[in-house]
């Protein structure tokens, strides 16, 4: 009998991180069920700037990121401070770092001198996470999922400001060193819908080791498009390459 799947003891509290679009929500969740763990999710749909902010970015960004850094604060110093008697471990769908990054693409030069005047007092007072999983994507996928899931507030999603998003998010964790990292290219998987794939990202998780680990996945579809290839140009008797029978 296969024996469980389950987080080394190191590991208490761990991040889930991604664009806007990434997968993170829908990771973390089937994540907590795997492991019993406390589930801490963003508020973002609670910020009543959001909606006027995708419609006016300009007008409405400092007043956007504030709600933020106060909220984030709020909800991830105390859910990482707080025990929880019936929760080894604690699954967040963002890391408290990310509001930085945010604000460095939202706001102006005056307000981002504020906001990080702000900023750099409450994290201080913010715990680190023993282990962040990043969702990598490009840029045209997560357009396509932030359509398919079609919130009300990201309607019309303007593209230029997801690609900033991107690299600003790439930059920062190539740079990332706070904790073990894992970095997961999505291209090529469906891990809410495939078991398989589930099953692989899930076993690169547990495994989680010292520094920065890398994680492309080959994905049903790619294996599909390989093993057609490979039947259609298997060898032949003598080495030779000849074409498979036709299906």
């Amino acid at each position: 009998m296969e024996k469980a799947k389950s987080m080394p003891p190191s590991v208490k509290t761990f991040a889930v991180e991604g664009v806007i679009g990434a997968g993170k929500t829908e990771l973390c969740t089937l994540l907590a069920q795997r492991f019993d763990a406390r589930l801490v999710l963003e508020e973002a749909e609670e910020n009543p700037f959001l909606s006027k902010f995708y419609k006016n970015r300009a007008r409405y960004a400092f007043q956007t990121q504030l709600w933020f850094l106060v909220s984030r604060y709020k909800q991830f110093s105390e859910a990482l401070f707080q025990q929880d008697l019936f929760h080894e471990i604690t699954i967040t769908d963002y890391l408290f770092a990310k509001d930085r990054i945010f604000a460095g693409v939202n706001l102006d030069e005056n307000e981002y001198s504020l906001y990080a005047t702000v900023a750099s007092i409450l994290e201080k007072g913010v715990p680190r996470v023993d282990f962040v999983v990043y969702l990598q994507a490009s840029t045209d996928a997560l357009m396509k999922r932030i359509e398919k899931r079609g919130r009300p507030f990201e309607f019309n999603m303007d593209r230029h400001y997801i690609d900033q998003l991107n690299q600003a998010y790439n930059q920062f964790f190539f740079h990332y060193t706070a904790s073990p990292l894992l970095i997961i290219n999505t291209a090529n998987i469906d891990f809410v819908n495939n078991n398989d794939e589930r099953e692989e990202v899930i076993d690169q998780i547990v495994d989680v080791k010292p520094g920065a680990n890398f994680y492309q996945p080959l994905g049903a579809a790619e294996y599909l498009k390989i093993l057609k290839k490979t039947k259609k140009e298997s060898p032949g008797p003598g080495g030779e390459t000849v074409p498979a029978a036709m299906d």
